[in-house]
C-alpha cells in the first residue's frame, strides 16, 4: 500500500466504540510520520481548513439539516471537540468522538494501529439507525462521507 493509498477495510461490529452500531465504514491509510499516535492523527486530519468543496458540502448540509432540527458542524477540532461533536475518548492508539440524536448515534474513530513496520492511520464511523429518518438521511449523505473521509484522511499520509 503506498502512502496515499487509502483502502476501504472491514471495521468489527460490534464495536466497544458503539456496541449497537448497525452501519460501519473505515478507511486505512499508511502513516507519512513514523510513530504517529490518534491524538497527532486527529490533528493532521482535522486541523487545517478542509477544501472548499468540503466547506460547501458541509455549509449545504447544515442548512437542510437546520430545517429538520438537526445539529449542524464545522470540521475542526478544539481539544475536547472534533467540529460540533464531544471527544468522548482518547488514548494513544484512538481517539473517539460522537454524539447521541433521536434519529441515529454515531461515532468517529481514529485509530493508529502497526502493521509490522508500518504505522497506519484509520477513520471508522460507526452509525446506529434507530429511526426510519436515520437510514433516509445515512442513505443520501454516504456518498459525500466517503469522499470527504478519503480526502481528510490523505492528510495523515502526507511526510
Amino acid at each position: 500500500m503506498g502512502a496515499t493509498n487509502i483502502q476501504e477495510i472491514s471495521y468489527p461490529l460490534p464495536s466497544r466504540h458503539l456496541e449497537q452500531a448497525n452501519w460501519v465504514d473505515c478507511f486505512e491509510v499508511k502513516s507519512g510520520e513514523a510513530g504517529m499516535d490518534a491524538t497527532r492523527a486527529v490533528a493532521r486530519i482535522f486541523d487545517a481548513p478542509p477544501p472548499r468543496w468540503v466547506r460547501a458540502l458541509t455549509s449545504l448540509r447544515n442548512k437542510i439539516v437546520g430545517l429538520v432540527g438537526l445539529e449542524g458542524g464545522e470540521i475542526s477540532i478544539d481539544g475536547e471537540k472534533l467540529g460540533a461533536f464531544p471527544v468522548l475518548y482518547r488514548g494513544p492508539d484512538a481517539v473517539v468522538c460522537g454524539f447521541d440524536d433521536w434519529h441515529l448515534d454515531f461515532r468517529v474513530v481514529v485509530e493508529t494501529p502497526k502493521n509490522g513496520a508500518d504505522q497506519r492511520v484509520r477513520l471508522a464511523t460507526l452509525v446506529r439507525r434507530k429511526h426510519w429518518f436515520g437510514y433516509v438521511y445515512l442513505f443520501l449523505i454516504t456518498p459525500f462521507h466517503k469522499a470527504i473521509a478519503r480526502t481528510l484522511l490523505l492528510r495523515a499520509a502526507q511526510p
